[in-house]
Formats: C-alpha cells, structure tokens, sequence
C-alpha cells in the first residue's frame, strides 16, 4: 500500500474516532468517509474493514472507532430513509466478533451499545 493511501486511511481511521467521541457526525465529515454518497461503491474505506483485517482496529480507541462508525451508519440510514443501512458491509460487527477473541465482556458492551443505539444489519434493536 502507498505512503499516500497509509495517510488518507490513517486520516479517515482519526475521524471516525473523533464522531465516535462526539456521537455526532458534521455533513462535511459524512462526505469525507462515504465519498460516493448517495450511490455507496464498496470501493470506500470502511467496506474494506473485514474478517481479515478487524484485528488492526482493535487498539485503546476502538469504543470511538467503532460508535463513530455506527453513528455514520445512522445517519447514512436517516439520509436514505431506510432502515437497511450499510446492509451485510457494515464494518461495526466485524471489528466487534474478533475484539471478542480477546475480551468477550468488553466486546458485549459494545453489541449493546450498537443495539441501544438503532442496531444494524448484524445486531437488530
């Protein structure tokens, strides 16, 4: 992977983090992840977050990472007008099953943080 697409990847991972610390994502900040919005391409940072590669967004932050994410889901939901949201892609659940490998407890906070919080295609409210 380039220099360059390691910075912009690394810039996207910090803003996720960041709406996850607020629980509120800006217009400008939503476009900024989801680049293609409305029509979503799979090719955008976050559908490229899978069983595989889950395991290196696990650090000290991945309450943020992963609230942030499911905020921006919300409100991907609220703009389309459907509860489908993000669908099988979303990356939440999937960061979530393999933080559980390690911290089952720590994991369930975070499946009823997401269920709390409008649930998604893998963990329904």
């Amino acid at each position: 992977m380039s220099t360059v697409k390691n910075h912009e990847i690394n810039k996207q991972i910090k803003l996720i983090k960041e709406i996850g610390r607020k629980l509120f994502c800006t217009e400008e900040d939503f476009k900024t992840i989801l680049l293609n919005y409305p029509t979503l391409r799979g090719s955008e940072f976050i559908f490229t977050i899978g069983d595989g590669n889950a395991y290196r967004y696990i650090d000290s932050e991945v309450d943020s990472f992963v609230k942030g994410l499911h905020v921006i889901e919300m409100l991907y939901k609220h703009k389309m007008s459907d509860n489908f949201g993000f669908g099988s892609p979303s990356p939440t659940y999937k960061i979530i099953r393999e933080l559980s490998k390690s911290d089952e407890s720590h994991a369930e906070e975070l499946r009823k943080w997401i269920y709390d919080n409008g649930g998604n295609y893998y963990i329904k409210s």
